[in-house]
């Protein structure tokens, strides 16, 4: 592909994206959405903004610290192929998925990693991101189950909160034992049929190839001294969006605590995440909407 051509994709991408994001917002009624903005109250709005950008701050932190451990890449460009993969998601119906691989492309070309050891250092950056959020999942809706919002479902939190903590710990324990399962050559030939040729080359899927991809999160990042920062700074950049969602409430004029609103939030967005293949555009909204009417959010 030629460099015009390049330049050509990405602008189609982009405009692609635009229209993705009016579609959505015309589909939403932006009358109606004006309106209820202008009600709101433009300090608490504009600072919203902040716990968004600390979110990317911080999950910019968490990758170079990841991606130091193969070899140095600076912070703001590492940053910046985090919010070209992210807004790959949020734009197009791919269910997670581009935003790594484009992550993995843009890895390749300004730091000359292979696409299979570049798209493992992504992949690795979203599971630990993923097990982040459980974490934060866990501990909110334990903590949640103590607060009076909670109501009859007090025991349902409990259980849940503590099942998926449980679920976690398992989950670590068991990395040694995954690892040596993926680097067993059956498996490399089961999956060669489904894995893109542009990541393996002319070598096919092999065990080394593997070793490529789920090695950065089940090998160099195995040890509790890089896996628990990992997750922890995972937790730490989604927790900016309840602090984010609070503040615009706030300038609605509703002072929602903010326990309320990061269980909230977590349960919209594993929603999102699990049901809407755009991005999670639509499903996280209806159960941010629904799930915040419920345990006390006016519904407006």
């Amino acid at each position: 592909m030629t460099p015009t051509q390049r330049r050509l994709l990405r602008l189609f991408l982009v405009l692609g994206g635009v229209v993705a994001v009016i579609w959505t917002v015309r589909s939403l009624d932006p009358a109606r959405v004006w309106e209820v903005a202008k009600s709101a109250d433009p300090f608490w709005l504009a600072v919203s903004a902040l716990p968004i950008v600390a979110r990317f701050l911080i999950w910019g932190v968490k990758w170079t610290h990841m991606l130091a451990r193969r070899a140095p890449v600076p912070f703001w460009l590492a940053t910046r192929i985090i919010a070209a993969g992210s807004f790959i998601n949020l734009t197009t119906p791919t269910a997670k998925l581009a935003g790594g691989v484009v992550r993995a492309v843009l890895l390749n070309r300004r730091r000359g990693w292979r696409m299979s050891v570049a798209y493992g250092w992504a992949f690795a950056d979203q599971v630990t991101n993923l097990l982040g959020h459980t974490l934060l999942f866990g501990v909110g809706t334990l903590a949640f189950s103590f607060h009076p919002a909670a109501g009859n479902l007090k025991p349902a939190f409990a259980a849940l909160g503590s099942a998926t903590l449980i679920a976690l710990a398992a989950g670590v324990w068991i990395r040694r034992p995954v690892w040596e399962w993926v680097q067993r050559p059956q498996l490399a030939s089961r999956l060669e049929r489904f894995v893109p040729q542009r990541f393996v080359g002319k070598e096919g899927v092999t065990a080394d190839v593997l070793r490529r991809i789920f090695g950065p999160l089940l090998h160099d990042g195995a040890s509790w001294k890089a896996f628990v920062p990992d997750v922890l700074l995972g937790a730490l950049a989604f927790s900016a969006l309840p602090v984010a969602n609070a503040m615009v409430l706030r300038s609605l004029g509703v002072d929602a605590p903010l326990m309320v609103v990061t269980v909230v939030v977590v349960l919209g967005y594993l929603a999102g995440n699990l049901l809407g293949a755009w991005g999670g555009i639509g499903v996280t909204e209806a159960a941010l909407a629904a799930l915040g009417a419920h345990f006390g959010v006016p519904a407006e």
